[in-house]
């Protein structure tokens, strides 16, 4: 029975708040304890003075794949650099290309590599969208150690196109949308509702998934208690098909196919109007909001709205830095422009909707919270160096000056992931040498075959 003793400067989580002067003991897996007497037991000690103990980040929405794939692709687009969509007409495509150049094990590759940046960024949980060609994920997840909710796309045509006026092409339902594989997947890797790997299901969308295929996994999440997430208001050119093909919008269809409820987490929803918040609020489901990538193609997610809608709000990183505190930082700036009010996204806000919003998001109420008997899922920040001295308040410090770098030690289930600011168990550089290298790949593809718009391709170097 091995017993881990942290002690820190400070602990907080949002059931108890900010707290200095405590000592928590972690023992096979859980907290056992948090204190003010220092403990006496012959144990292992963590002792940093100047140093912030939170529960572990829950990342409710993510792409780790695309980070890579995209990065630097998406960045700085002019208008009429892309014929429609950029989800469309770039996102998509080099997904495909991705799938048919890559074999099982490079897409893993580029997975750990990804999963590792997401790991030194703070996410202990992370609920995945992935396309599931890249179903490796899990695999190297389970390697890392982190606490992965793999909810793989599924769309009702197996191959997404672009038509001339840069507005997505579906057909009718085909018996190839994933959802078998998805259950077999779901067969093999889930652990369960208390589980390090969950399987679920994440449709791709309200305009890219029929009603059809929707209530049927409707049913099967009902049937076996899986997770579920899927974009919902994410675009304007959502909204116009949607409301084109069924009159409505895209959140009032949700909900009337009875998804909009507990248990589901609706990625993005920056088209949602205050009505639609309410409604969200008021059925119990579950917004992850991720700012920061929006915010690269010039828009402004509503994250004050959020704050104020009441709803259970969660943040994601969907695949573009993967540091949650930079994450957190973006989300906090934009409500307070937004709200013209500084005191709007306070440390303690950002800090709830990524830990204790996300945990109940998920239907964990044993993550995001510093309680006895929790799940001893943690992050010891150290906020000695310069960026944060003197320290007045230690959450405003971190989010306002932090950086993930500063992430001392990462615990999952009581096991450290990062110990002394280094990932325990991995070689970095090997693992970031072929997830590289398997991008690189996948880029020249994509040049030598024409089948991206030709000003993105001039960047790939």
């Amino acid at each position: 029975m091995k017993t881990l003793i942290l002690e820190p400067g400070w602990i907080w989580d949002a059931q108890a708040g900010l707290r200095s002067g405590r000592f928590v003991v972690v023992r096979d897996g859980r907290i056992a304890d948090v204190t003010t007497q220092r403990p006496t037991l012959d144990a292992e000690r963590i002792s940093l003075p100047e140093s912030l103990l939170l529960p572990g980040f829950v990342n409710l929405h993510n792409h780790a794949f695309s980070a890579p794939l995209f990065r630097g692709l998406a960045d700085d687009i002019a208008e009429g650099e892309l014929p429609g969509d950029i989800v469309y007409s770039l996102l998509m495509p080099l997904g495909d290309i991705a799938a048919e150049v890559l074999d099982a094990e490079a897409i893993g590759d580029v997975a750990e590599m990804a999963l590792l940046e997401t790991l030194k960024g703070g996410s202990t949980t992370i609920m995945d969208v992935w396309r599931l060609q890249q179903a490796p994920f899990i695999e190297r997840g389970r390697r890392l150690g982190l606490r992965t909710y793999s909810c793989p796309y599924l769309f009702s045509t197996p191959k997404m196109d672009m038509g001339p006026d840069g507005r997505p092409v579906t057909a009718p339902e085909t018996a190839e949308t994933g959802f078998d594989r998805v259950m077999e997947l779901f067969a093999e890797y889930d652990e369960g509702p208390r589980g390090r790997t969950r399987i679920g299901f994440g449709p791709h969308g309200l305009d890219t998934c029929t009603p059809e295929l929707l209530i049927r996994i409707r049913d099967v999440v009902d049937d076996i208690g899986c997770p579920l997430t899927i974009h919902a208001a994410q675009s304007q050119v959502e909204l116009d098909i949607v409301r084109a093909r069924y009159g409505k919008s895209p959140i009032e269809h949700i909900r009337d196919l009875g998804l909009l409820r507990p248990g589901t987490v609706l990625a993005h929803c920056v088209m949602a109007t205050d009505a639609e918040l309410a409604m969200i609020r008021d059925h119990g489901a579950a917004v992850a909001s991720c700012p920061y990538a929006f915010s690269r193609f010039g828009v402004a997610v509503p994250f004050a709205r959020f704050l104020e809608a009441g709803i259970n709000l969660g943040v994601g990183t969907d695949g573009v830095g993967l540091d949650m505190v930079a994450e957190l930082r973006a989300a906090a700036l934009l409500a307070k422009v937004q709200a013209g009010r500084g005191g709007i996204a306070s440390g303690e806000a950002m800090l709830r909707a990524a830990t204790a919003a996300g945990a109940a998001a998920i239907g964990r109420e044993d993550l995001g919270t510093l309680a006895v008997g929790a799940t001893a899922d943690l992050l010891l920040f150290d906020l000695s160096g310069a960026r944060y001295q003197p320290v007045w308040n230690p959450l405003q410090a971190l989010l306002t000056n932090g950086v993930a770098a500063d992430l001392h030690t990462m615990l999952v289930d009581g096991k450290p992931l990062i110990r002394d600011r280094r990932v325990q168990g991995v070689d970095e550089a090997a693992v970031v040498r072929r997830g590289a290298a398997a991008i690189r790949r996948v880029w020249d593809a994509a040049r030598r075959l024409g089948r991206v718009p030709a000003g993105i391709a001039a960047r790939m170097a």
